[in-house]
């Protein structure tokens, strides 16, 4: 059975004011993952980093230069085995040149190295992040940088997996309250309209509805019919009256 047009009407702007409410809901939601999610991979990198100045400024320490650090390069790609999602991990002296290395070369270097005169920064690119470190001698005074770029693509993947997720969800939540809601005004609708049928049978009155129109043509009928009478018994009566006047 079709739902009447006053259930409809009724329940359109509710159920869209619920669609709207429920889409908002999902998107705050996904951006809550998304800035998550980043937020914890970040800070794993920046621990993976960390350890690594620890360890390069320990040996620092004790006088080794830069260059000459015992198995800089083995822990670089150790660390970079660790994550398949890390691009390349190197360290550069304060010239920009490249002392170690393990992955594949930087894009574009410059960029990262303007920041260089934070101890920690991180730059966000389209689908990768560049966090950087650096290095300090016993006294303070730099001797190089620690550069990390990790990919970001599996991370957006698995968000838009679970965008996609919530939107089908929200879609069917949405169809199902609609037609729960739909059909359940309309059976509302149509108790009140039978109520209303018994409480006219119960007066007398006629029904509402169809059977309302033939009853009020007869009503004005009978009215024109009266006020047809009233008009020819005065017209009548002032022809009487008026041979008296004269």
């Amino acid at each position: 059975m079709a739902p009447s047009r006053l259930s409809l009407f009724i329940a359109a702007p509710i159920v869209l004011l619920s669609a709207l409410a429920l889409g908002l809901g999902v998107a705050l939601q996904a951006t809550r993952l998304d800035d998550t999610t980043r937020a914890i991979d970040e800070s794993r990198l920046r621990f993976t980093l960390d350890e690594l100045r620890t360890r390069f400024e320990a040996r620092m320490a004790i006088g080794l230069p830069l260059k000459a650090l015992p198995d800089a390069a083995a822990v670089l790609e150790r660390e970079l085995r660790r994550d398949p999602d890390i691009v390349s991990i190197s360290v550069i002296d304060n010239a920009a040149a490249s002392v170690f290395r393990a992955g594949a070369a930087d894009a574009a270097p410059a960029a990262p190295l303007g920041q260089a005169a934070a101890r920690d920064w991180l730059l966000r690119e389209p689908g990768f992040v560049t966090l950087g470190a650096r290095l300090s001698q016993p006294g303070g005074t730099p001797a190089g940088t620690l550069l990390l770029r990790h990919a970001t693509h599996r991370q957006a993947g698995a968000i838009a997996l679970v965008a996609r997720e919530l939107t089908l969800a929200t879609v069917c939540a949405v169809l199902l309250t609609t037609f729960c809601f739909v059909f359940g005004v309309d059976l509302l609708v149509r108790r009140m309209d039978d109520t209303l049928a018994r409480m006219h049978a119960a007066l007398g009155l006629p029904p509402s509805g169809d059977g309302a129109a033939p009853h009020a043509a007869a009503l004005v009928g009978d009215v024109n019919v009266a006020a047809t009478n009233a008009l020819h018994d005065l017209a009548a009566a002032r022809d009487t009256l008026a041979p008296a006047a004269e």
